[in-house]
């Protein structure tokens, strides 16, 4: 295996429940690779890496959808526990694999999600290209 490419992707976000579409930066990395696959990684403990089908009306469902989750309120820890607990819910990072220097996503988009009920934070996110040699 070699890495082929990396991006760092500073990505300014509000939220929560809000979805960033980063499709087009992660295809852009994964095209300098013939075989092999993309990691995505949010930096970070209340982000989080999501794949859906592509379409408005399914982003906008999932961020509604996302209040149910895990409730905001009656947590012991205050502040952002619930933050946190839907970013290890979701996760945090993703592999997807490259096939003939194309994602193996048809249709659908990638997103970071924010949880965070903030304005202008900025995000980092490393997406990397590994060959298989």
């Amino acid at each position: 295996m070699k890495l082929k490419e990396v991006k760092i992707l500073d990505l300014v976000t509000y939220g929560p429940n809000k979805l960033f579409d980063i499709t087009d930066h992660c295809i852009e990395v994964s095209e300098k690779v013939r075989e092999g696959f993309l990691t995505i990684f949010s930096k970070g403990s209340t982000g989080a890496i999501v794949v859906l089908p592509s379409g408005k009306e399914i982003k906008e469902s999932y961020e509604r959808s996302l209040w149910d989750l895990v409730p905001v309120y009656g947590w012991q820890h205050p502040g952002n526990a619930y933050a946190h607990l839907r970013s290890t819910l979701i996760g945090t990072s993703h592999i997807i694999p490259i096939v003939e220097n194309q994602l193996l996503i048809p249709e659908q988009s990638i997103y970071f999600l924010e949880n965070q009920p903030v304005t202008r934070r900025h995000r980092k996110i490393i997406i990397q290209a590994i060959e298989l040699t």
